[in-house]
C-alpha cells in the first residue's frame, strides 16, 4: 500500500499538462507539418485541407500524394505534410513557396 506525504499546498509546484497529442506535435522533426498548420500557411479552413487529402480525381485515384506522412504513437495518428507536400498544395493553390523557411512568392 502506498502512503502519501501530507505537504502544504503552497509547497506543491504545478506543472502544466500538455496532452498526447500536443507533445506529439511539439516533437515532430524540422520541416514537417500538421494540417492545421498547412491550413494557416495558405490561410485556408482547416476542412479545406482535409477535403484535399481525400480528393479523388475522375478514375477514382488520388488527387494528391498529400499527406504523405503520419506520426503514430500506440493508437493516436496526426497527419503530416513534408515540403514536397506542400509544394504540391501550393501549385494547386497557385502559390510559389520559396525555398527559405516561411517566405511565400
Amino acid at each position: 500500500m502506498v502512503k502519501p506525504q501530507i505537504v502544504d499546498a503552497s509547497e506543491v509546484k504545478q506543472r502544466p499538462r500538455k496532452a498526447p497529442a500536443t507533445r506529439m506535435i511539439e516533437a515532430l522533426p524540422d520541416g514537417y507539418l500538421t494540417t492545421r498548420q498547412v491550413a494557416e500557411k495558405f490561410d485556408v479552413n482547416i476542412e479545406t485541407i482535409r477535403r484535399l487529402a481525400r480528393a479523388k480525381d475522375s478514375d477514382g485515384k488520388d488527387r494528391f500524394t498529400a499527406p504523405s506522412k503520419a506520426a503514430k504513437s500506440g493508437e493516436l495518428i496526426i497527419w503530416v505534410y513534408t515540403p514536397a507536400d506542400v509544394d504540391e498544395l501550393a501549385e494547386y493553390f497557385g502559390q510559389k513557396i520559396s525555398k527559405r523557411k516561411g517566405k511565400q512568392e
